[in-house]
């Protein structure tokens, strides 16, 4: 059994977010990945993770994960140096958002507060 979790994509963020809880519905954190943009195809949405990922507290403590998978991809070349400097400025802006304590995002309040989450 794993743990419930909400996952908020946004059309025009370089970020995803997922509100994890335990098994007794309380809230534990924010995984956040910083991503390409998704790109609405004919039958699909296509995400691409850039191997950066941010992990925020309730209490707004965070912590940035993978930075060696995301060193490691940028050494083979699976991604260009140039994204590799907008991943990082992405994240920039997320922990920014974090530090001034305007996280998470108010479209993901909002729908928290709609749904009772």
């Amino acid at each position: 059994m794993g743990f419930p979790v909400t996952y908020f994509q946004f059309l025009d963020k370089w970020f995803t977010i997922v509100k994890i809880r335990n098994l007794q519905l309380e809230h534990t954190g924010y995984y956040c990945d910083i991503v390409l943009p998704p790109r609405l195809l004919r039958e699909w949405v296509e995400i691409t993770d850039l191997f950066l990922d941010l992990w925020v507290s309730p209490d707004l403590r965070y912590r940035i994960l993978d930075e060696d998978e995301f060193e490691e991809a940028l050494q083979k070349g699976w991604i260009t140096k140039q994204l590799c400097k907008k991943a990082r400025t992405e994240l920039r802006k997320l922990i920014q958002t974090v530090e001034n304590r305007e996280f998470p995002p108010t479209q993901v309040k909002e729908l928290e507060t709609k749904l009772g989450l």
